[in-house]
């Protein structure tokens, strides 16, 4: 295979300047894991906005990596305008059909048209003739489309890790075919659900007026072909199985379970998000102790939510508004001292989480939308077809692949007591059915294979359409 050049708004180390000077440390698992896999296997350099570097690059070995990181030196103002502006209040919410939520200011499409282009002369600095550039997420839409107008001598591919709204969503956005241009500058365009494609066709079909095909999927345009595909992502399987079966986290788990002292321990697991369905989930919850007051003191719900954007205003109030919520619970609920909900505002390391995820009888993941939700595969693998029940929102991509779930209408809080009561009262042969198939099927599409796929069909891209 050819050189790959991996390009993401993050990189894969965390920068922390302190007294003693600066440290760096290695982004642990999840997506940095599996393509750091695939960077030492092809060699090559990953490109990202560093943070607070000084340096145009991190040299190999730095925090163990065995590549480079080539720095995008982008200045505050242009993080706020592109990052917390464009990308996290116009293209999020729009993404995750909320567009009600969107914040539409022409000063965040500058920064992040300029910040595109920023990156994409990075990529032609480093870049030579038959790299493969793999561009990652809805903040880098531009890239693709400057570096096809560049002429760059590439094989270009682009993965949508968030859902693709529908034309009558996406076509709120005024700037909506330059994004859609920007895109079409990639040989191969991946997505995590064949919904997510055909939205992205149908959207291309109405705004661009290009031929399209959908089986399989496809877009002719300037005398070359772009494929379109789904390629639901994994998780890093074969390390949760291994930490679950460490001596310290099945010990920890036990522990939770004497603590919280239950019968049922119920889990939710969500950055603190408006996409997440955290306040229907709670009412679903509320609505399961009203209608089963017999449970009240057998059951707990443990809710872990991680910070996120809390410089925010309307992520602030959101979570005024979750513990609120919560206090509610508690203050109606709680007997003799137990109370049937624990709630934490905390990051947890892979192995304290894997823990909860051993402990849990049942994972509520409950999202409003979301593009995959690995959560869901996580809880899965930990619990190694053991048994257990996943409780899961009809609209998160994982839900397409996941049908041995209790598949839920996260907006309706009657369907997710229904859902509860479901969990609750499976009997455990049927428990321990559901959760082997959704083992194997999560085993068998797992990080590696996401990776491997994709590069594979990048791969197979013919020369000649590398050619501006």
């Amino acid at each position: 295979m050819s050189r790959l050049l991996v390009v993401s708004n993050r990189a894969p180390v965390e920068i922390a300047r302190n007294a003693d000077g600066v440290r760096i440390s290695r982004t642990v698992g999840g997506l940095a894991g599996a393509l750091d896999d695939a960077l030492r296997a092809n060699g090559g350099t990953w490109i990202a906005w560093v943070g607070a570097h000084d340096g145009d690059e991190l040299p190999a070995g730095t925090a163990g990596l065995s590549y480079p990181i080539r720095s995008v030196r982008l200045k505050e103002r242009e993080v706020n305008q592109y990052y917390a502006g464009f990308a996290n209040q116009v293209l999020w919410p729009l993404c995750h059909t909320f567009p009600n939520r969107v914040r539409v200011q022409t000063a965040y499409w500058t920064a992040y048209r300029q910040v595109n282009e920023r990156f994409a002369q990075t990529v032609q600095s480093v870049a030579r003739p038959g790299d493969m550039v793999w561009i990652h997420d809805f903040h880098l839409c531009l890239v693709p489309g400057l570096l096809r107008a560049a002429g760059l001598a590439a094989r270009l591919g682009v993965f949508w890790h968030i859902p693709f709204p529908p034309p009558s969503v996406f076509g709120i956005l005024r700037w909506r075919a330059d994004l859609l241009r920007g895109l079409l500058g990639a040989d191969v365009i991946g997505f995590q659900t064949e919904h997510d494609a055909a939205s992205f066709l149908a959207c291309v079909r109405q705004f661009l007026g290009v031929p399209v095909a959908e089986h399989p999927g496809r877009v002719m345009l300037d005398g070359r072909t772009v494929q379109v595909v789904a390629l639901p992502i994994g998780i890093d399987y074969d390390h949760f199985r291994a930490v679950t079966r460490e001596h310290e986290v099945a010990a920890r788990a036990a522990r939770l379970r004497q603590t919280l002292g239950t019968e049922v321990v119920m889990l939710g697991v969500d950055r603190l998000d408006y996409t997440k369905g955290i306040l229907e989930r709670l009412r679903g919850y509320e609505r399961f102790l009203e209608r089963h007051p017999d449970w009240r003191r057998r059951v707990c719900l443990v809710q872990i939510t991680v910070p996120s954007r809390d410089r925010i205003p309307e992520y602030r109030d959101m979570k005024r508004d979750i513990e609120e919520a919560v206090g509610r619970i508690e203050g109606r609920f709680t007997a003799e001292g137990r109370a049937p909900l624990q709630y934490m505002y905390t990051a947890l390391a892979r192995e304290q989480l894997a823990a909860y995820y051993l402990a849990a009888d049942v994972a509520v993941v409950t999202p409003l939308r979301d593009g995959m939700n690995l959560v869901a595969k996580e809880y899965v693998a930990c619990r190694g077809g053991t048994g257990g029940v996943l409780v899961l929102s009809e609209f998160a991509g994982a839900a397409q692949d996941m049908r041995e779930a209790v598949i839920v209408n996260p907006y309706d809080p009657e369907a997710i007591r229904r859902g509860l009561e479901v969990a609750v009262g499976m009997a455990p042969g049927e428990r321990r059915r559901r959760m082997r198939m959704l083992d194997r099927r999560v085993a068998a599409h797992d990080l590696r294979w996401w990776t491997s796929a994709f590069l594979a069909r990048l791969d197979a891209v013919a020369p000649a359409a590398t050619a501006a």
